[in-house]
């Protein structure tokens, strides 16, 4: 009973870690110092003022952006103006300290949507639906 108890324990541990400390460490949280670099060819393209936000580069970079960094790691709205062009941005109530920002990149029937709600200029959660 002993050996099934610390088999147990193991298991339980191995799977709460996993959990806490998020399974695919493949990729960069979003407030690492080394996004900018990694991700600097995503980053030109979801920030290029020429591209419409429903563009097929936008759209393709998007997806890679979530391939490559976990955005649900972002604290900051500092964070989402270095990574995203600001007139992509869809802000339900600009001018209230609680506000949900929204990136919509869409390319014929596939899109990506990030939301951040936000308190000022902190994230609180952060949604990412991709179809």
């Amino acid at each position: 009973m002993n050996m099934m108890k610390k088999l147990l324990f193991v298991f339980l541990f191995s799977v709460a870690a996993c959990f806490l400390t998020g399974c695919n460490s493949e990729r960069l949280p979003s407030e690492d110092l080394e996004v900018p670099v990694v991700c600097a060819d995503i980053i030109k393209v979801l920030k290029d003022p020429t591209l419409s936000a429903n563009s097929k580069q936008k759209y393709d970079a998007a997806r890679e952006l979530v391939k490559r960094v976990d955005l649900t790691f972002t604290r900051e709205t500092k964070t989402i103006n270095d990574i995203f062009y600001f007139k992509d941005a869809l802000i339900d109530f600009p001018n209230l300290p609680d506000r949900t920002i929204t990136f919509n990149y869409q390319y014929k029937d596939n899109y990506i949507r990030f939301q951040f709600k936000t308190f000022r200029n902190f994230i609180t959660r952060v949604e990412i639906t991709e179809k």
